[in-house]
């Protein structure tokens, strides 16, 4: 029990574990190399065109360094007080990419013109070297693309074809067209081809919008390595010049669009401290006009000397009274600053400071806020914008707070000194009004003029500011065009194709390997089944029935004397003298092994009598041209006798025929009947050897009834032919006891075809035992075989 449990599972194992086999399919792959060396030869054939066709794309490439606060008028700027704001590298990125930038390129370098060329092959888009340039009103564009195509006709003539209609267009005059006004004009230069003037120039047309969204993904903006300011400019085109053209123009752009907004800053606050400055003069001029009406109406021209100590002791604290007013002036303005800045357009005036270090941090914190936000100019609904906006207003409460607590410390220091310019103006009392009256304009006018000269400093500096504007951006590297394409890569290419090439055959050999269910070698056989193998038997090279005769020494000849040496260890029982082929399907050699067989055993002085046992599709007596008179369906139905039954082969003395006999529209039951064993024993004592030739055991159960009387039972296979999940139905059979002492002959054997293990190994076919097949042995050696790419070209 436990060893047919053990049987049981090495079956199944096998079954399983032979689902694919690597080391045949490596065989199978050496063996068909020249397909290899054809497949990658192919595919690198198709490479090599694509490389020869396909479009070349060069990357273009520039750095920049942004400069920030660390330029020279900005070292200049800082020592007088005004701050560059610390430059954000990621918003000057963000800027660089933006659309409107690439908007001003595509409209500088009329990028939404396009200009093609037939080649022999293909259209091929061509720039510097084009001859002419077609200029259209891109206000006026009507449509979202145009196709052209132009040609010179003469000297300053074009004809130009439009929806497939042609006109005839003079150089440089505008043209009126359905999708707007154009005209073309011709370009001079060493780089232009005026060949193509002569042939047909396809251009094409796109809106602005167009070409912005074509040419965008094309660009890539980065920082540099992180530790500098440096940003990394990155274009990729299939026309080299004009991507320099684009990067050069977006770096001017960009620098033109820095300069632009920082004067733009500068002048806002130009405008606000002239407006002021105006307004001090007017008020100057009045206190001027009143001292000097004082002093003419009184006539006075000097004061007593106490008079001139009290004045001079109520001019200090005045003098106290006056530059904390005008300190409170000052937080007005400031606080008038931030209520009239709600909108976030103007900045809060960058000189009026106060002697407070906390305030005049949020003042230049403030004024860096709204710069960076002007200059970036994002739209309301960006999230950025809106955090924007929102440090904004925290930063104008906290001014707003700051503003109120200065403003309540001056408003204690005016107190006291109220209190002592009180205690002077009563000690003057005795002075004359005319010298009260005169303190009094004196103090309006130094308030009115020392908040005058805070406005001209204030003007100095920022007339500075807006003469030293510069760009904060300067290049490190200048524009400039990969030497060899970026892609497509000449070695990537062929190493891809070469890839491809292998790929597919070793697919094509996996795919045979795993979707094959025929069996092609021995080792198939012995993976499926436990049925020993007795035998392969060659395939016959010229199809020829018969293969063995008595002076034949061919190898397929040597193969059946194999056979019949290794049914001398089978043959053990008493029926040993009935061998049985039977086969799972038709088509698999069962009556030519079994004519070779009986034959071979003839040629060994053995009397020898094959059974023609399949009734319903008998082949021997058509092949052998034997009558079919009598025969064992005649036999089995009682219509003749034994003698009418065997019939000399016509192949040896000692090999004789029973023939089928008329085909029986019964022969499951004529098998059944006592007649059928009697006749199989007559002939076993009349014959040396009886061979029975049945039906294929996987299609009727004539070969099951037969083999009782059988003591060798042969199956026949056939390479490529007979399927796998017979092999498994056979060995169902064999090991459910319905048939006993079994071997299997594998039949078809074709040498040239490989499979992953040869036939010509050693001596025999891995039985240790007999010839060799291909080792010289025999009468009919192989010729040798071609090899490699020769099997294609073989006559």
């Amino acid at each position: 029990m436990e060893n047919n449990n053990n049987q049981l599972g090495s079956r199944i194992s096998k079954q399983i574990n032979y689902n694919f086999d690597i080391k045949r399919l490596w065989a199978n792959i050496l063996s068909n190399w020249y397909w290899f060396v054809l497949s990658i030869g192919i595919f690198i054939g198709l490479g090599v065109l694509y490389m020869r066709y396909a479009t070349p794309v060069y990357a273009v490439k520039s750095t920049l360094i942004i400069n920030g606060g660390a330029s020279d008028d900005g070292d200049l700027l800082n020592k007088i007080g005004m701050k560059h704001a610390d430059v954000n590298i990621f918003n000057e990125i963000s800027i660089l990419k933006s659309q409107d930038l690439t908007r001003d390129v595509v409209d500088s370098l009329n990028l939404n013109v396009h200009y093609w060329v037939k080649g022999r092959v293909k259209q091929n888009e061509i720039y510097q070297e084009c001859p002419i340039r077609v200029i259209f009103d891109s206000n006026g564009f009507m449509g979202n693309e145009v196709e052209l195509s132009v040609k010179q006709i003469a000297e300053g003539q074009f004809e130009v074809t439009e929806n497939k209609v042609k006109r005839r267009v003079p150089f440089d005059s505008w043209q009126s067209s359905k999708f707007g006004q154009y005209k073309i004009q011709y370009v001079k230069g060493y780089e232009v081809n005026y060949g193509y003037l002569g042939t047909d120039i396809r251009v094409e047309i796109t809106s602005q919008a167009a070409a912005v969204r074509q040419f965008m993904p094309n660009l890539l903006v980065s920082s540099g390595d992180g530790r500098t300011s440096t940003i990394e400019i990155s274009y990729v085109d299939d026309l080299p010049l004009r991507g320099v053209n684009f990067v050069n123009t977006l770096i001017k752009v960009y620098q033109r669009y820095e300069v632009e907004n920082t004067y733009k800053n500068a002048q806002k606050t130009r405008d606000f401290i002239q407006e002021r400055q105006a307004q001090l003069i007017q008020s100057l001029k009045s206190t001027d006009s009143k001292v000097e009406n004082i002093m003419t109406s009184s006539g006075l021209v000097n004061i007593d000397a106490q008079g001139q100590a009290y004045v001079a002791n109520k001019a200090e604290t005045d003098k106290k009274i006056a530059e904390m007013s005008g300190t409170k002036q000052a937080l007005n303005y400031l606080r008038n600053s931030i209520i009239n800045n709600k909108d976030n357009k103007y900045p809060v005036v960058a000189g009026i400071t106060v002697e407070d270090p906390v305030l005049n941090n949020m003042v230049t914190q403030y004024n860096t806020a709204i710069t960076k936000m002007e200059s970036q100019n994002l739209p309301e609904s960006n999230p950025l914008r809106i955090q924007q906006e929102t440090d904004v207003a925290i930063l104008r409460k906290r001014m707003s707070d700051a503003i109120d607590r200065v403003d309540n410390t001056l408003d204690i220091s005016l107190k006291n000194a109220a209190r002592d310019a009180a205690e002077y103006s009563s000690l003057m009392r005795t002075v004359p009004a005319v010298g009260r009256s005169i303190n009094d304009v004196k103090r309006e006018y130094d308030i009115t003029q020392s908040m005058y000269l805070l406005l001209f400093q204030k003007q100095l500096e920022n007339e500075i500011a807006l003469n030293a504007t510069s760009n904060k951006s300067k290049i490190v590297v200048a524009p400039y065009s990969s030497d060899a394409p970026i892609k497509p890569v000449k070695k990537m290419i062929y190493l891809l194709a070469a890839v491809i090439g292998l790929a597919i055959p070793v697919s094509v050999f996996a795919g045979q390997e795993f979707f094959n269910n025929k069996v092609t070698n021995e080792k198939d056989i012995e993976s499926l089944t436990d049925i020993p193998l007795v035998g392969s038997i060659s395939k016959s090279k010229n199809n020829a029935d018969i293969v063995v005769g008595e002076h034949v020494r061919t190898g397929i000849a040597e193969q059946f004397r194999l056979v019949r040496a290794n049914l001398e260890f089978m043959s053990v029982a008493e029926n040993k003298k009935v061998v049985l082929l039977t086969s799972s399907i038709s088509g698999e050699g069962k009556t030519f092994v079994s004519m070779n067989l009986g034959l071979t055993l003839a040629l060994a002085n053995k009397r020898v009598v094959v059974m023609e046992f399949d009734l319903r599709k008998p082949k021997i007596s058509e092949r052998l041209n034997l009558s079919r008179e009598g025969g064992i369906s005649g036999y089995l139905a009682g219509l003749v006798g034994l003698d009418k039954v065997i019939k000399p082969s016509g192949l040896h003395d000692n090999l004789y025929i029973a023939n089928c006999g008329p085909i029986p529209p019964n022969p499951g039951e004529l098998l059944l009947l006592p007649r059928n064993k009697q006749m199989i024993e007559d002939l076993q004592e009349m014959f040396d050897v009886v061979i029975i030739d049945t039906a294929p055991v996987g299609m009727v159960s004539d070969a099951l009834i037969l083999s009782q009387f059988a003591g060798v039972n042969l199956f026949v296979t056939r390479q490529a032919h007979t399927v796998k999940e017979q092999i498994r139905m056979l060995d169902s059979i064999y090991h459910n006891g319905k048939i006993r002492n079994a071997a299997i002959i594998f039949n078809g054997v074709d040498h040239h075809k490989k499979y992953g293990y040869g036939y010509g190994y050693g001596y025999g076919y891995g039985y240790g035992y007999g010839y060799g097949y291909g080792d010289g042995y025999y009468e009919e050696d192989e010729k040798p075989k071609k090899k490699g790419l020769q099997k294609l070209f073989k006559k």
